[in-house]
């Protein structure tokens, strides 16, 4: 599932089917929408520490399992609960809470790794 990263990971590469186990780092840029109803059925606030994810590696089977990113020093913790039709595979899209976390929301878009961590 993760070949798609291609080049936007680093670190161990994962086998295809590996999810929340896979120990690789990625990265792309991190962007923010305003939450709702996501792709895996809930409900969603700007206020809640959540993410959309890329469409290119999502599946309903990742829903609700946690991602740490990280920009520079900053990092959060985030839990998937949409898709990212836009996002190239490394990207996230981030609530506004969870953005700024990292950077400021007039950033617009910041550089992030990643893992999943459960």
């Amino acid at each position: 599932m993760f070949d798609l990263l291609g080049g936007a990971s680093t670190g161990s590469a994962g086998s295809a089917g590996d999810t929340t186990d896979d120990a690789t780092t990625h990265s792309g840029d991190a962007t923010y929408f305003h939450a709702g109803l996501g792709s895996c059925g809930g409900m969603s606030a700007d206020t809640d520490y959540v993410v959309a994810i890329s469409a290119r590696i999502w599946t309903r089977a990742l829903c609700g399992k946690r991602i740490l990113a990280s920009s520079g020093p900053r990092s959060v913790t985030v839990t998937i609960v949409d898709t990212c039709p836009g996002c190239a595979a490394g990207d996230l899209d981030l609530s506004p809470a969870a953005f700024k976390r990292l950077g400021n929301l007039s950033d617009g878009r910041i550089p992030v790794t990643w893992r999943f961590i459960g």
